[in-house]
């Protein structure tokens, strides 16, 4: 991906535009292509760089403010484990969501329960962490500056972009649905469609279930 022309100010986010395939029934000027707009040039701040970056707006020495969210992340978990939500002020709540599981041990398929059927415990699984943004931090939001970054149509949806989607998705879910995919990228039925038979052909995704409610499981490539 070729470099921003712009450069980031502090309270600004860059976004790029990246083409995409059209929407069944868009309607399109003649000869033109859909957008889907993404942020560009994203970093990861790590928990010692925000241990850092808090102790220089308190008096708390970064240490014990990395020990501190350190604690946190296990209070987080033993929480959440627990079947119960947890609130920060400000930033907003975690919870789970439960599904039934898809797979057995040996990696087969299992059948979905019905109503008239009494799940058991080793029938239910964690679905997602869910995060529910405080009031407070959705309003911040809505204020955002956004800068273009240079980053035009020129370039379609990459396959490091699929792989580093799937390496997240993966690490919380069990399962892909074609629309999660759909979804995330804001990409038509047909090219996710295509893109999940290059990663089946591939090996990084195993297709399960019946043709008319399919879902896919890593592959042997992970």
């Amino acid at each position: 991906m070729k470099q921003s022309s712009k450069s980031k100010k502090g309270g600004e986010i860059l976004f790029q535009t990246v083409r995409r395939s059209a929407v069944s029934g868009e309607h399109l000027p003649a000869g033109q292509e859909p957008v889907r707009v993404m942020p560009y040039n994203q970093t990861t701040i790590t928990t010692k760089e925000l241990a850092e970056i808090i102790s220089g707006r308190c008096t708390v020495k970064a240490p014990d403010v990395y020990a501190t969210l350190m604690a946190l992340s296990e209070v987080l978990t033993e929480t959440l484990l627990d079947g119960n939500r947890l609130r920060v002020d400000g930033v907003g709540s975690f919870d789970i969501s439960l599904t039934q599981k898809t797979l057995r041990a040996d990696g087969t398929e299992r059948q979905p329960k019905m109503l008239s059927d009494t799940l058991r415990s080793d029938d239910v699984c964690v679905n997602r962490v869910v995060f529910t943004p405080s009031r407070e931090l959705q309003n911040a939001l809505k204020h955002a500056v956004f800068v273009n970054s240079g980053v035009n149509a020129a370039e379609t949806l990459s396959r490091e972009e699929i792989d580093a989607f799937l390496s997240q998705h993966f690490s919380t879910q069990q399962v892909l649905f074609r629309r999660e995919l759909e979804q995330h990228f804001d990409i038509s039925q047909k090219q996710a469609n295509r893109w999940l038979k290059i990663l089946v052909d591939d090996g990084a995704l195993q297709p399960l279930g019946p043709r008319n409610s399919r879902f896919y499981v890593p592959g042997n490539e992970h």
